[in-house]
Order: structure tokens, then sequence, then C-alpha cells
């Protein structure tokens, strides 16, 4: 699977993400935070809402980057989801458009709207 698919897969159907994947993407997207204005006080609020997590499962997702974890909970959406999601592919040119209901690609321009 290529990024942009698991992107696309990752915003689109987060829906079908584990309790775990879900932690762990709070968790990363929590650290994001923090490194762009941290101090003490705002990571031990972190901590108590329970935006960082110590759990093992959670954190083992992210060893190897977020793309990897990314790419991989795509990949086990798609598979346990088949029948839920839509890949939206540009009638025209085969592509991935941006969003599930998109009438027009973004790579050939092609425009498939209702007339």
């Amino acid at each position: 699977m290529d990024k942009e698919t698991a992107r696309y897969i990752f915003v689109y159907y987060s829906k079908f993400l584990t309790p775990t994947e879900s932690l762990a993407l709070r968790h990363f997207t929590s650290l994001e935070k923090l490194s762009a204005n941290n101090s003490p006080n705002r990571e031990k609020a972190f901590r108590k809402n329970g935006w960082l997590t110590d759990d093992d499962k959670a954190l083992a997702l992210l060893k190897d980057g977020y793309e990897m974890f990314e790419l991989k909970a795509a990949e086990r959406i798609l598979i346990e989801n088949k029948d839920r999601v839509f890949l939206n592919n540009c009638p025209q040119c085969g592509k991935l458009t941006r969003t599930p209901r998109a009438k027009q690609c973004h790579h050939c321009f092609h425009t498939w709207h209702d007339k």
C-alpha cells in the first residue's frame, strides 16, 4: 500500500481504529503538540487527561515511527473492513481522489459530477 492510500484510509476511516491504535494516535498527536510548546505543567495535564500513555502495546505501535504505524493500521482497516472502505478512484486515470465523496480528480482534473 502506498502512503497516499494509507493516509486516505487513516483519515476517512479512523472509526475502524482499535482502542489501542486510537490510544497510540492520541499519544503521538499529544507529543507533537508538546514539542511545539512544552512545559512540565502542560505535560502533567496531558498525562492526567489520558492524552499521553504508558501503555506498552500502544507505544509498541509507534516504535517504528508514525508513518509505519499509519501504514500498518490502514492495511489492517482495509483487510478487516473491505466492504465498508470505499477507495474513490478516478474513472479516467484510476488514481485515488482526495476524499471518498470527491467528484473531481486532483491528478488529471477529470470531473464526474451529475449533470
